[in-house]
């Protein structure tokens, strides 16, 4: 599998920490400092996630000529956010884009680690169905699921779509943890609606808004992750020594730095852009590995990546530039 090329796009509306910091009440030195995030972008009320992923994958084919969108046979969606129940994101995109109809589309409902699971499910149906082109699309508008006075989530998150081109040539989960970072109500467990009748009034508005534990996806983090990453290496042969840069899910700056100081990893092979985009979930690690990509930086490159979160689950790969 060849990766070809990665493009993403960002909302227009650009919300600054010291906007976050009056509605939450949060010091904004610790906004801007702690978790590392000087501004994010949230989609306006009038745009979903179809729309921002569209503009993605606009980008991408704009910039890419010889990359013809006629030739995709494969279109995977990663997004926990989608713009209905259903259908599903990927045909709403393939509408919007004018792909081809043979194309076999499909959602992941992943968040944080679903690019890098995303690579892996493409790579393998392009291997068995003999697929030579794919489009991995990221998308996930937390803003849409959080409530403005949240301290714990708003200042963090951000929302973002990527798209990454495929071409073909001749991780784990502990559900355990799942209540850390959850929207409990709206699904099949506590509908909004049923056969059974309409969801009680009593019922507390904000089961509606996501609710995280940071203290224990830090510790999930530190736990799993340096595994993860280590039984990468060894499966591919390779020392830490021998990859040039460590691609982490942007969870947040003082995670990342934690981490690769635990690691032993220099700063400069651990890439952070969480301060311009804020925690835009599944589409973070396209977003450093388009801006590493667009500097030229990833040329005869090996890169790590590793996504961690929301289920709780990771992934960690390698791929060559």
């Amino acid at each position: 599998m060849h990766l070809r090329d990665i493009a993403f796009a960002v909302p227009e509306t650009r919300v600054a920490s010291d906007e976050v910091a009056r509605w939450t009440g949060l010091d904004p030195q610790f906004v801007a400092e702690k978790i590392g995030v000087e501004s994010r972008a949230f989609l306006r009320a009038d745009e979903t996630p179809v729309d921002l992923a569209r503009r993605a994958c606009e980008a991408l084919f704009s910039r890419a000529q010889q990359l013809d969108p006629r030739r995709l046979r494969l279109l995977v969606v990663v997004t926990q956010n989608p713009d209905f129940k259903l259908p599903h994101d990927s045909a709403l995109l393939q509408h919007a884009l004018g792909l081809p109809s043979e194309i076999a589309c499909f959602d992941v409902n992943l968040g944080c680690s679903g690019y890098v699971y995303a690579l892996s499910i493409a790579r393998a149906l392009m291997a068995t169905e003999e697929i030579g082109d794919a489009l991995v699309v990221t998308c996930d508008a937390y803003s849409r699921i959080m409530g403005r006075n949240d301290r714990d989530t708003v200042a963090l998150f951000g929302d973002a779509a990527s798209a990454t081109w495929l071409s073909a040539e001749k991780g784990g989960t502990d559900g355990s943890g799942a209540e850390h970072l959850i929207v409990p109500a709206g699904g099949a467990a506590q509908p909004l609606s049923s056969v059974h009748g309409e969801r009680s009034a009593e019922a507390p508005s904000d089961a509606l808004r996501l609710h995280m534990n940071g203290r224990a996806i830090f510790n999930f983090m530190m736990e799993r992750v340096p595994v993860s990453l280590e039984r990468c290496l060894d499966r591919n042969g390779i020392t830490r020594e021998q990859v040039d840069f460590f691609v982490f899910h942007q969870a947040s700056r003082f995670l990342l730095e934690t981490l690769a100081r635990r690691l032993r990893l220099p700063a400069d092979r651990v890439p952070i852009n969480i301060a311009r985009f804020g925690n835009t979930v599944s589409s973070t690690i396209p977003i450093v590995l388009a801006e590493l990509l667009a500097e030229g930086r990833l040329t005869g490159k090996r890169v790590l990546v590793s996504g961690f979160g929301v289920g709780l689950s990771w992934a960690t790969n390698i791929i060559e530039f």
